[in-house]
């Protein structure tokens, strides 16, 4: 009875050690590699404790080992954004100035029915409340309203890490055309962009750098 409550203390301290090394992620919303990671962990730590004729340290070897796994993983995926597209997915967006993008839905595998319940889970019930609807890599929805009363409209991602928002750019009449003339008169290439947002009048520019800068002004078109 003490060696089985003794490996459950070693076993449990070990599980929270390992969570608190992969980072505050694994504690919320988990993207694909990440709940995997965590399910082994989980399915080692148990064994461990089903299984007492199974060496302690073995599994704590094996617990450590995904640990690491998991933070080469997501440190790679930090350094190089087309491992990161591979790995975690790319938004998916759904709805575009109030319409259902019909064709994402097979490729989502949702219906109709997921969507509205999904924006119902926000208090939306309509479609074209939304200016931009976008499943995330980790399943959720994520929305931009139209604006109201002559707000300034919500800015949307044009360029992520690379990652170019063909649909985005759409959605404003622009084209890539734009983009680059755009980030030129910043002297800028696309890769050296951490984040581009644009809402059809402002513009907010951040550039990849040790300390980095960012921009924001007023459209030239």
């Amino acid at each position: 009875m003490l060696s089985a409550i003794f490996r459950t203390v070693i076993v449990y301290i070990t599980v929270i050690a390992a969570l608190r090394l992969m980072g505050k992620r694994q504690l919320g919303e988990l993207q694909p590699s990440e709940l995997v990671t965590t399910l082994l962990v989980s399915n080692v730590a148990s064994i461990c404790i089903d299984e007492p004729d199974l060496p302690l340290l073995s599994s704590i070897v094996l617990i450590f080992l995904l640990t690491a796994l998991e933070i080469f993983s997501s440190t790679l995926a930090y350094l190089n954004p087309a491992y990161a597209r591979l790995l975690f997915g790319k938004p998916v967006t759904v709805i575009r100035n109030g319409e259902i993008v019909q064709s994402a839905l097979p490729r989502l595998r949702i219906t109709a029915g997921d969507l509205s319940e999904a924006l119902r889970g926000k208090d939306i019930f309509s479609p074209t409340d939304v200016l931009w609807g976008v499943v995330e890599p980790n399943g959720h929805i994520s929305t931009a309203l139209k604006s109201k009363d002559h707000a300034p409209a919500p800015m949307l991602p044009l360029l992520v890490d690379d990652a170019l928002y063909a649909e985005n750019l759409a959605a404003w009449g622009l084209d890539e055309a734009w983009l680059d003339q755009t980030l030129a008169a910043k002297h800028l290439t696309r890769k050296q962009v951490l984040l581009f947002l644009y809402n059809g009048e402002d513009f907010l520019l951040v550039q990849k750098k040790t300390t980095r800068n960012g921009w924001s002004g007023k459209s030239a078109t």
